[in-house]
């Protein structure tokens, strides 16, 4: 049997030293060893190895677990889904779908994988995966859903075979066997049948991104959803207006239990120019939906900015790094390299100007396995 979340011991722990340069400005500073906890990437990747990437919390019971996953690949084979412990093999995953090489999508059940119905796939299309689980029952429903399309995989799934007595699942893996498979904006909520007050409230009403230079890769802000109420709030759609704003994300389609948050990003990427406006519409059965969150922006021409990362080694027990960057102290971060970093060093050439940048890098074994966080470094961009 594999271990939980909070007993989960690393193979290999890193003490980093991060030196930042922007700007011929040189800041050193050393980071301390964080907490024996799985690193939270707002994305993951495979080609040809496993990638891994632990849930908020062991869950057991019902809950719902929801992800966008990309392929690289027109035809590809690929397989995601969910585990306890981390995913070394196909037969850890207890749940999963396929982006299957005759160019459909199906998902596992018991012995075999099988679709409802033939879901074709294409290359660098984001296909949005829920997974209904039953941990209790060993069973899950699996849907995808493109754009404002939602199919059924398959109802009533059986967990795969080897792992039909799990009691706990508390982690998401992918393999692209063949192909690339990328993994973002992982997001679960748990069932609750108490009824009561539907409120959803959003922590910014506004969100104004300042000068951003055009054409050169935008710049995102995040807006919190918390469930202020005292019953589930399902979220049933987010959408974006105004030229240059774009919104990413696992929100639509989730449920959230009371207090329970997530989180929506905001992409200005300005083509020219010139003042931009815009809306950001989150709409749900909550009794104040929908949230609407005015977006602003202007696209300006500048001076073309760049960060530089460099660490101490992690010696010869680190495959390579990853380097995570945020938008506020403390993250959310999301990763920036799509390829394992091989050497202590590491240049981000899409940052902007008036912008505050926080910076983390992780360390990753032989066996993938992926360190805690090093302590974070801002970076001030004039």
């Amino acid at each position: 049997m594999k271990p939980v979340n909070e007993t989960h011991n690393f193979y290999f722990f890193c003490k980093l030293i991060l030196r930042l340069t922007v700007l011929l400005a040189v800041v050193a500073l050393s980071f301390v060893d964080a907490p024996g906890a799985a690193a939270s990437a707002s994305c993951i990747s495979s080609s040809g190895s496993w990638a891994n990437q632990f849930l908020p919390t062991t869950v057991s019971g019902s809950f719902k677990v929801i992800y966008d996953a990309t392929p690289a690949s027109t035809i590809m084979d690929a397989v995601s889904g969910i585990s306890y412990g981390f995913a070394n093999g196909y037969t850890d995953l207890a749940a999963a779908i396929r982006f299957n090489s005759n160019g459909s999508i199906d998902a596992r059940n018991g012995s075999g994988f099988t679709a409802s119905s033939h879901i074709p796939y294409s290359k660098g299309v984001i296909y949005r995966f829920v997974f209904d689980v039953n941990v209790a029952t060993h069973t899950y429903t699996a849907s995808v859903i493109v754009g404002s399309s939602q199919k059924t995989i398959g109802t009533n799934l059986k967990f795969r075979t080897e792992q039909s007595a799990d009691k706990y699942l508390n982690n998401v893996g992918a393999l692209g066997a063949t192909g690339t498979i990328n993994i973002c904006g992982l997001a679960i909520s748990t069932t609750s049948s108490s009824s009561g007050s539907l409120v959803l409230n959003a922590s910014a009403s506004s969100l104004n991104f300042g000068n951003v230079n055009a054409a050169a890769g935008g710049t995102d802000q995040t807006v919190t959803l918390t469930n202020a109420g005292t019953s589930n709030v399902t979220i049933s759609k987010v959408s974006v207006s105004g030229v240059g704003f774009t919104a990413s994300g696992s929100a639509s389609g989730l449920t959230l239990s009371p207090k329970q948050t997530t989180t929506v990003r905001t992409t200005f990427d300005p083509s020219s120019t010139g003042n931009y406006s815009g809306a950001l519409t989150i709409s749900s059965n909550a009794t104040n939906s929908p949230a609407n969150i005015t977006l602003s922006g202007t696209g300006v021409t500048g001076t073309a900015h760049a960060v530089t990362l460099t660490w101490q080694s992690a010696g010869s027990g680190a495959a390579g790094y990853n380097v995570y960057v945020g938008s506020a102290s403390g993250g959310p971060y999301s990763r920036l390299n799509t390829s394992t970093v091989s050497g202590p060093s590491y240049v981000d050439s899409s940052v902007q100007s008036k912008q505050n940048y926080y910076f983390v890098v992780t360390s990753i074994s032989s066996a993938n396995k992926e360190s805690a966080r090093s302590a974070e470094v801002k970076a001030i961009v004039p």
